[in-house]
């Protein structure tokens, strides 16, 4: 089935609470046309990917629409930022260290986890999480350690390397270049889908919806207001949705 972020019966409510015609039993199909042009662009735009567990109630009214229960994963080629590193320390124990990262941002927020991480050698590439060589990990666990993933509070994930490993015993770098060092291998996802996100994609679905119906419709007053509550469904659609810019 097509994947979306929203049911077809999250479209009936929406356009029954604007009042607006949109005959969804008439043509199932648009409806879940509309639903799907809606999703793929909103992951696209705003950087996530949401997915609930297998008892999440949206489930039982998802018969036409296939509501994600994973995560996604992907893979980027990342340039190494030489720009300067961030400072990480550990002020709260008696143990104290001082390390040099680099931080790059992956492409998509609410990363879950790194698989692979093969990083640019003079040689090739090698793999930090297969080897017994480096260690990393999720923060604040992995702080300290080789590598390490952490995602803000804004959702953006963003992956800190060792500068050492870049670097020489004289601090020079050991490599022509640090474009193209690194290739990201990483699964990500938030757990459960907002009531905002839900609401919006069914809002701009039935907008879709509304203007298919509007074709029929004489030029009145009739399709005037109709028009009309559907520029305020798109209009409430942006504002749900403006928290995740």
């Amino acid at each position: 089935m097509p994947e979306g972020y929203c049911t077809l019966e999250d479209v009936r409510r929406a356009l029954r609470k604007s009042d607006l015609p949109g005959d969804i039993s008439q043509d199932e199909q648009i409806a879940i046309d509309a639903i799907v042009a809606e999703t793929e662009p909103l992951e696209k735009s705003l950087k996530r990917h949401w997915h609930v567990s297998v008892d999440d109630s949206i489930l039982d009214e998802a018969d036409a629409i296939d509501i994600p229960t994973e995560p996604k994963t992907r893979d980027d080629e990342e340039d190494i930022p030489t720009g300067g590193a961030s400072i990480a320390g550990e002020p709260v124990t008696p143990k104290t260290y001082q390390q040099g990262y680099t931080k790059i941002r992956l492409a998509r927020r609410d990363a879950e986890s790194v698989s692979q991480l093969l990083v640019a050698t003079e040689d090739g590439y090698e793999d930090w999480t297969a080897s017994d060589d480096y260690e990393g990990g999720s923060f604040p666990d992995a702080l300290g350690d080789d590598y390490y993933l952490r995602v803000n509070n804004g959702g953006w994930s963003e992956l800190y390397l060792d500068t050492d490993h870049f670097l020489d015993e004289d601090g020079e770098p050991i490599l022509d270049s640090y474009a193209n060092a690194v290739y990201v291998f990483f699964e990500y996802g938030h757990e459960g889908i907002p009531k905002n996100v839900r609401r919006a994609v069914a809002l701009r679905a039935g907008t879709e919806l509304v203007e298919e119906a509007v074709i029929a419709i004489p030029e009145n007053a009739t399709l005037y207001n109709v028009e009309t509550k559907a520029n305020e469904m798109r209009t409430k659609a942006d504002d749900l949705l403006e928290v995740y810019l």
